[in-house]
């Protein structure tokens, strides 16, 4: 039995402030557009200020996460997709100097022009609607405007004068430069007192300017790296979780089962089964 290809679009409405936890990441593309209001949005530990009409596209595996900015309320659409969704009817033309890849390798902000919005909206419009109906040939329809979609995004990108960088500043800066040493080191027995030696600030600013920038705390993100790591582990070897949670930087196997959970909302070997499982079924 061949699988459905995968497709998903929503529009949610938050009139309260909303962020995510941790960061996830998907086996499949995802669209974010912002209808209204302002979001921060983190792709790899980078952060990107949201304004009304953006559009960011995340590449699968790329870790992400969106948090509060300004009031907090906002309106946005949400698109997951396989790529098997779009190579058929229709296949994505292979790369060349005149003809890029449909699909893009890495994630972005674009910032569309007024008339480009209308453009965009339009089709997502279109997508809702379809999306919510049992019409006959409901899925090749999505897929059309899906094509639709994608060139769009792809002419847009390619008219840009310059790509929408991350922000900046010199406290963003120096958050960032923490965060890859976090990530360099997080196997070790980290202390925010060490840290904050290590990076010549006191370690309450270290504090205040972490939170201000990514929405966690040291310790919350820290174990989210670790989490992350853990992961990929679980996924890719068969070393015992026991040997995962020592190489992840767990000071304890209880630690480790602890905070797995509750990030992810498995046990480790609870996670580690349901990956083979999935990649049994995909074989």
């Amino acid at each position: 039995m061949i699988a459905t290809p995968r497709f998903a679009i929503e529009q949610a409405l938050r009139t309260v402030p909303f962020s995510m936890s941790a960061d996830h990441v998907h086996q499949a593309h995802e669209i974010y557009y912002l209808l209204a209001g302002e979001r921060y949005y983190y792709i790899n530990q980078r952060v990107y200020a949201l304004q009304k009409g953006d559009l960011i596209w995340i590449s699968k595996h790329d870790f992400h996460r969106t948090s509060n900015k300004g009031s907090g309320s906002h309106e946005r659409i949400l698109i997951n997709f396989d790529e098997s969704f779009v190579a058929t009817p229709m296949p994505v033309a292979p790369s060349s100097d005149h003809n890029p890849l449909l699909l893009p390798e890495k994630s972005f902000l674009l910032r569309p022009s007024a008339e480009e919005q209308r453009e965009l909206e339009h089709l997502f419009r279109q997508m809702l609607d379809e999306y919510h109906q049992e019409h006959a040939y409901r899925q090749m329809y999505l897929q059309s405007l899906l094509l639709q979609l994608l060139i769009r995004i792809r002419r847009i990108q390619s008219a840009a004068p310059d790509t929408i960088a991350p922000e900046r500043s010199e406290k963003q800066q120096r958050v960032y430069s923490i965060i890859e040493y976090l990530h360099a080191h997080y196997a070790e027995k980290l202390s925010l007192d060490q840290l904050a030696g290590h990076f010549y600030i006191s370690s309450t600013y270290l504090c205040r300017i972490f939170k201000q920038t990514t929405g966690f705390t040291l310790v919350e993100y820290l174990q989210d790296a670790r989490v992350q790591q853990a992961r990929a582990y679980l996924r890719e070897t068969n070393w015992k979780v026991t040997a995962i949670a020592e190489k992840t930087g767990f000071d304890s196997i209880a630690h480790f089962g602890r905070v797995f959970k509750q990030y992810t909302g498995h046990t480790p070997l609870q996670y580690r089964k349901k990956h083979q499982k999935e990649q049994g079924n995909g074989r």
